[in-house]
């Protein structure tokens, strides 16, 4: 298979371009998955980190167990959304940025904007991948590279999270290019890039910084067999390397030299936490769990295969390139091999080395096959034979020679199709799953579908939940079976399945077939969709559970009151059980709580205020609190006819002498001023209350 024509420069640039673009469509496409909820762990950290930055104006970001670069990157991209959206009227200035998420994000433009600027490093690490085989193997195989780191879904999926992983390899990729330079060339601008990318690599991880020693590799090879050579030219230009990258380095980490002992004890922490085990496997030299994430991710296995088979031959047929490729890998995974704590995300510094060196080894396998297959072409038929010397080639010849070319094409458009497959496969899976709604929040839709008269306790975010007045965020709602929950007005219990351990899968099952299950959402370990399993569950009503002080009246024909909780306390924000409670007695100016427990009697257009009026023993109005009932959330225009509705009535008094005060409520169209008449057309008394 003979060597491809090289591609100029405009096409060269074109096809980067191409590969850039195709790269990022996988990497945008649900920018938004999972959100509100925030399902990776790092990425909160990251935001509320820059928001930080940009609320105070402060570039310190205080925080050094991870280099700095990255962060100064996202508060760009975070400042410019932020005047966005002061400009629109979302926020008056800056400051008002939310400045904690708690995995669940109160604007979630902040981690589209900032998994948008992830997403293109992501992609633009693919398309310098695409250059880096191209400048050292040819266009097939940076075709091959571009593809497969396209459509990695180990690339894609670091691609979306707001963290330092993700961008790692761009910069690491910029030193190989510059390495390639130096072995080819050993001119100056190769160490000078490769001296700056280097710090830019240690500025977004720093173990990337590593890769640096590709330019000593690189000097290596193009100055073998000529030692004075090495020690008086390139030796100089790799101190002078070393030199820049380290300037780079303080450049874009500056904090780093302004508060020292801040910096190092962050590094050294960080140390520490690689040292003490966990992550996605133990041990330190533990060659099994990164050989089977190659296997299993990284390249799958045909890719594995593919690399071992074609190694052999990459090697014979072009040496310089791969030992620069495989000592620069060989570099990074010895370093990852001496840690206790091995993350696999660790490998996107080398990955676009591997996935190159994976694409090389595919097209020198093809070409072997090519040879092999145009070898036994071409001798039939008539030949024509030039005997001058140097003269044309024989027709055999380049009958062999056009049938290995063909063959050779058709085996890297096979053996292609047959690395990259499995992670387009992988990437189609995971886009799909990224694209599903997070169970936690399809379970919230559901529940604000139903009536919502009664109260609902949720195993969720209690962020998601902080407008609704009755929804009540529960740690744990295994701890009570469902007729405790009916009696206190719960009619709806969303359940996470994650947090119950085996040991209490039994409350879990109580609670399940104590009411209908509305939704099931799907264990996480399925891979159906994003976010923990569970149910939403309708307990239904039980009202001869619930132990609220009866007192029963009629407003019209559309709503009866049933009874009321009443005690001393502050007014709350949601509605809240009182557990039968008719304390009557106050002190002076202390407030009171009060469930009141309604039936709607028929559909309603109008949307209903109630008033509660306290009157002293001579017939005074002392105190009054007038509300549309359910204001916030569910008003009686939404109430279905023979629903249970509770309300809260809170109300703060005055400093009242002690005595007794009749405590009547009425209900009326605000529009119009006109009540809903009760009985004897006055106000009902719902009780009477004591101020000792």
């Amino acid at each position: 298979m003979p060597e491809p024509q090289p591609l100029s420069r405009r096409a060269a640039l074109i096809m980067t371009l191409l590969v850039f673009v195709i790269a990022l469509l996988p990497r945008v496409v649900v920018l938004d998955w999972g959100l509100p909820y925030v399902e990776h762990a790092d990425e909160p950290h990251y935001v509320e980190e820059v928001v930080d930055m940009v609320r105070t104006g402060d570039p310190n970001p205080n925080f050094f167990r991870h280099p700095t670069l990255v962060f100064y990157m996202l508060a760009i991209v975070t400042r410019a959304y932020g005047e966005l959206k002061v400009r629109d009227g979302t926020y008056a200035s800056l400051a008002d940025l939310p400045d904690k998420t708690y995995g669940f994000t109160t604007d979630e433009g902040l981690y589209v904007w900032n998994r948008a600027l992830i997403a293109a490093l992501g992609a633009a690490t693919a398309a310098l991948t695409f250059v880096l085989a191209l400048r050292m193997f040819g266009w097939p195989t940076a075709l091959v590279a571009a593809a497969l780191m396209a459509g990695s879904k180990f690339h894609i999926e670091h691609s979306y999270y707001i963290a330092t992983s993700g961008p790692t390899g761009l910069f690491a990729t910029v030193v190989l290019l510059a390495a390639w330079e130096v072995a080819s060339t050993g001119r100056w601008r190769g160490y000078l890039v490769g001296g700056m990318a280097t710090g830019l690599a240690a500025a977004v991880k720093y173990n990337a910084g590593i890769v640096g020693l590709a330019l000593g590799v690189g000097a290596l090879i193009y100055t073998w067999g000529r030692r004075a050579e090495l020690l008086r030219v390139h030796v100089p230009r790799l101190v002078a390397a070393a030199a820049i990258s380290i300037a780079v380095f303080f450049a874009t980490t500056p904090f780093a030299l302004i508060e020292w002992d801040h910096f190092f004890y962050d590094v050294t922490g960080q140390s520490e936490i690689y040292s003490q085990g966990g992550g996605n496997f133990e041990g330190p030299w533990n060659v099994a769990g990164y050989a089977g994430f190659f296997w299993r991710e990284g390249l799958r296995w045909s890719g594995c295969a593919l690399l071992a088979a074609g190694l052999p031959l990459l090697l014979r047929r072009r040496p310089r390139q791969s030992i620069l490729l495989l000592a620069t890998v060989a570099a990074e995974l010895l370093l990852l091999l001496s840690y206790t704590t091995n993350f696999v995300r660790n490998l996107l510094i080398i990955y676009p080395a591997v996935a190159v060196l994976a694409a090389a080894a595919t097209a020198e396998l093809a070409a072997w096959v090519g040879r092999r297959i145009g070898a036994r072409a071409g001798v039939d038929g008539a030949q024509l034979i030039d005997i001058r010397p140097g003269g044309a080639p024989s027709t055999s010849e380049l009958r062999r020679a056009r049938a290995a070319s063909r063959a050779g094409g058709i085996a890297l458009a096979a053996l292609g199709v047959l690395l990259i497959t499995p992670h387009v496969l992988d990437s189609a899976w995971l886009l799909g799953y990224w694209g599903k709604p997070h169970t936690l929040v399809q379970a919230a839709a559901r529940l604000r579908e139903q009536p919502r008269g009664m109260l609902a306790a949720v195993e969720a975010k209690a962020v998601q939940w902080s407008g609704d007045p009755a929804a009540q965020p529960v740690d744990f709602l295994g701890e009570h079976g469902p007729e405790w929950y009916s009696a206190r007005g719960y009619r709806y219990l969303l359940l996470n399945s994650e947090r119950y351990a085996p040991e209490v899968q039994a409350n879990y099952d109580r609670l399940l077939s104590g009411g209908t299950a509305i939704l099931t959402m799907p264990s996480r370990d399925l891979g159906l969709q994003p976010g923990p399993g569970g149910a939403l569950v309708d307990l239904g009503e039980r009202l001869d559970l619930m132990p609220f002080a009866r007192r029963e009246a009629r407003f019209g024909d559309a709503i009866a009151l049933l009874g009321y909780e009443l005690r001393p306390g502050e007014p709350r924000s949601r509605i809240t059980p009182l557990e039968g409670a008719d304390a009557r007695e106050l002190s002076p100016a202390q407030p009171v709580q009060i469930n009141l427990y309604w039936r709607a009697l028929a559909p309603m257009g109008v949307d209903y205020t109630l008033f509660v009026h306290l009157y002293d023993g001579a017939g005074a109005r002392v105190a009054q609190r007038d509300l549309p009932l359910r204001y916030e959330d569910y008003p009686t225009s939404r109430w279905q006819p023979g629903e249970l509705v509770i309300d809260r009535a809170d109300m703060p008094l005055p400093a009242l002498p002690p005595g007794d005060y009749s405590m009547r409520i009425g209900i009326y169209d605000a529009a119009t001023g006109a009540p809903l008449s009760a009985e004897g057309d006055a106000p009902v008394v719902l009780t009477t209350i004591s101020v000792r």
